[in-house]
């Protein structure tokens, strides 16, 4: 599973490694995409981590507790 169209996932919702909720996403940049999780976190996550794409979520291959150090704001 991979991602072919990376504006494709836009609004999508993103999943963890260990199926907890990451947000959804909320734009798309050079190296990194951009989760909005809730009204006050955003997670600026390196495209590597993204695992891959299946049509409706986004699989990252990041645990929760790993997403925390990706935290913009």
């Amino acid at each position: 599973m991979s991602v072919e169209n990376w504006e494709s996932i836009i609004h999508k919702n993103a999943r963890t490694s260990d199926r907890a909720d990451a947000g959804n996403v909320i734009d798309i940049e050079e190296d990194t995409i951009i989760l909005e999780l809730g009204p006050t976190a955003e997670y600026e996550i390196p495209k590597s981590k993204v695992e891959g794409f299946d049509g409706a979520e986004v699989s990252l291959s990041i645990s929760f507790q790993d997403l925390k150090q990706y935290r913009k704001k």
